[in-house]
């Protein structure tokens, strides 16, 4: 592991002068919105850059960022000073190391647009209860379930969990939906003038064996997992679990890459209209 320079403006002012790109890490509604940058200026102040808008948008709405000098295996976080929204540029202060290896979640995960209600069943199997969705990839989830319906025997780390739920995919020939897919409010409706002046700068468990229950229709799945992490929020009366998909049947796999993908084209048009919204106010 290379170690950390106590001064990093030479450093900057190299990047800048060769136009050596830089890389940005951010996530938006767990999303990895990852872009190339370039250094501008360094002075004082800090460190101005320019890079793609969908990555200006989420350096306004985190105030922060991670930014990978690849050239030098060095990355740091670093603190957003300012934001120039027409010109897609922001300026950069505050940096911090981040140890090496630095393992970043680029696998694309998503949060719903709606709550997707999860009913889920622990080992002992008598009893399934409702939790949802916080997010899910193709290869996992995060679950949140209220605090009085946890106890730590039923869902232990490493334990197994069944899982059903639906998802709102558009159907084979595209002309409709299985669930509504947005609350009735146009994301441009959301991103108006105003909505946007508030956005803040025991025992082992045991096996679950058997086939997965079949899919009763389009955009249910039905699936086993396993749990990989738990996590208290006593804030919101709440426990948060991490689980692993272990046991996945075809249909409920495909359902699953067809919401990733439409997601996941829905939050970058989300994004787009968020920076021409906060960029027209800046104007």
């Amino acid at each position: 592991m290379n170690p950390y320079p106590q001064n990093l403006t030479p450093i900057f002012g190299e990047y800048a002068n060769r136009q050596i790109p830089i890389r940005l890490f951010n996530h938006y509604r767990g999303m990895p919105v990852i872009n190339d940058g370039w250094i501008e200026r360094v002075d004082g102040d800090g460190v101005l850059i320019s890079t793609h808008k969908n990555q200006i948008a989420c350096l306004y709405l985190s105030h922060s960022t991670v930014v990978e000098l690849e050239a030098l295996q060095l990355t740091i976080s670093a603190r957003v000073i300012g934001i120039q929204l027409a010109s897609r540029k922001a300026l950069l202060g505050d940096f911090q190391a981040i140890p090496r290896p630095f393992i970043h979640r680029a696998q694309i995960r998503v949060e719903p647009e709606v709550a997707v209600q999860v009913f889920l069943r622990a080992k002992s199997g008598f009893q399934e209860v409702y939790a949802a969705i916080k997010d899910l990839s193709t290869q996992g989830l995060g679950i949140y379930l209220e605090r009085s319906l946890y106890h730590p025997r039923l869902y232990p780390i490493g334990g197994e969990i069944q899982l059903r739920f639906s998802l709102p995919v558009k159907n084979k020939g595209g002309s409709g939906l299985t669930a509504p897919l947005t609350s009735p409010n146009l994301i441009e409706e959301r991103f108006s003038r105003e909505n946007i002046r508030g956005l803040p700068q025991g025992g082992q468990p045991q096996k679950m064996t058997g086939s997965l229950a079949p899919t009763a229709a389009a955009g249910t799945l039905n699936l086993r997992g396993i749990i990989r992490n738990v996590r208290p929020e006593l804030g919101a009366n709440r426990y948060r679990l991490g689980v692993l998909i272990s046991a996945v049947d075809e249909s409920s796999r495909l359902t699953l890459y067809q919401y990733m993908a439409q997601r996941q084209a829905e939050l970058i048009r989300e994004l787009n209209t968020l920076y021409e919204g906060i960029a027209r106010l800046g104007s």
